[in-house]
């Protein structure tokens, strides 16, 4: 078997090793699972490691051009890590998130993500099509998953979207609301609406 591995200078590498394999009555022919890499996987622990910090840092279609591999190399890597930390998340004590939407494409497609304020690092918690009241709903819904529960919410900071505050007021109701600073500056609000003394 072979498996892709960090690149040897600019020149890519490859572990190529003949693996033990059983023939199981019950179970068939069986390969033992190497350290170097998990099972089933093509690619060597380390340059797993390799694909998932690159592509924390730019687009995942960068991160292939980069290391010389094709994009749809790196998503199967990307899926099988953030599914098994999903499947680990434990929100029941978060008490504080910010929700904000964006556009994934040029025109109208939007993601909406909520992140862990309490956190410094603010890692994002959960990311959905679209924007308005029922990404609230499918974040509830996401969060009692993860053993969450809304009425331990304290805080939630968003933009001035009447559909956010409807739906917080409605899925995550003993939670205070603060409008977050750049869309108050961004609407000019800090400016016609308040005086220097506040």
């Amino acid at each position: 078997m072979t498996w892709r591995h960090l690149n040897f200078f600019q020149h890519h590498c490859l572990i190529t090793a003949q693996v033990p394999r059983t023939n199981c009555e019950e179970h068939g022919v069986c390969r033992i699972n190497v350290s170097w890499a998990r099972a089933g996987s093509k690619s060597t622990l380390l340059f797993e490691q390799a694909l998932l910090m690159l592509s924390r840092e730019m687009p995942v279609k960068a991160c292939a051009e980069y290391i010389g591999v094709a994009d749809k190399r790196i998503w199967p890597v990307i899926k099988h890590y953030v599914s098994r930390v999903l499947q680990e998340m434990n929100l029941s004590e978060l008490k504080a998130i910010g929700l904000d939407e964006t556009a994934s494409k040029r025109g109208h497609n939007y993601v909406t993500v909520f992140i862990d304020m309490d956190r410094t690092d603010k890692p994002v918690l959960f990311a959905t099509l679209g924007k308005g009241k029922q990404t609230v709903k499918d974040f509830r819904a996401f969060l009692e998953d993860h053993q969450g529960k809304a009425d331990n919410f304290l805080k939630v900071i968003c933009d001035m979207s009447k559909a956010f505050l409807a739906a917080t007021q409605e899925e995550l109701p003993n939670a205070n609301v603060t409008i977050d600073w750049f869309h108050l500056v961004s609407s000019g609000f800090m400016l016609s609406n308040c005086s220097p003394r506040h």
